[in-house]
């Protein structure tokens, strides 16, 4: 193999090679938390909480006080809902076999949820960075194969 042809290889798989640098960016302060209460009704119920609009959920949970437990409350479902084909808010239901609201401080569900903020690194999101660089090595392969496999051999003459 030509020594350009090397040095045109390594040159598409060194990006390959830097592939946690743009995720580095995502170690700065880019996410958040939000909580929402809501009362406990009889019944079927619950609440969620959004993420500020063009972010994703990354996890939640819930809290619900003391006197609603004891009354047999019980959460049946905790998780995130899709919005835009992205996790976006995340949401608790609960069952509530009385007759009677929780309300007060302490008695009502609290629902948590943990924001990312997306991150542009040169006009690309972060998440898109993966295929990206996969492409850039598939290619920096191929180029390594077909230039091995075609290249350039002395003719014997006759």
């Amino acid at each position: 193999m030509e020594k350009g042809a090397f040095v045109l290889a390594l040159a598409l798989v060194l990006p390959l090679l830097l592939y946690g640098v743009p995720y580095a960016y995502a170690a700065q302060s880019s996410s958040y938390h939000k909580e929402a209460s809501c009362a406990i009704i009889p019944g079927d119920g619950g609440c969620g909480v959004l993420c500020n609009a063009g972010d994703y959920a990354t996890g939640g949970g819930f809290e619900i006080g003391a006197l609603p437990e004891v009354s047999g409350v019980r959460v049946e479902a905790s998780s995130y809902t899709l919005g835009a084909n992205q996790p976006n808010e995340w949401g608790a239901k609960v069952f509530n076999p009385t007759n009677s609201t929780f309300s007060g401080p302490g008695d009502e569900l609290v629902v948590q949820v943990i924001c990312q903020m997306p991150i542009a690194v040169a006009g690309i999101g972060v998440p898109e960075f993966g295929s990206f660089y996969f492409a850039i090595a598939l290619g920096a392969v191929g180029y390594f194969v077909l230039s091995r496999r075609f290249a350039s051999r002395p003719k014997l003459a006759a």
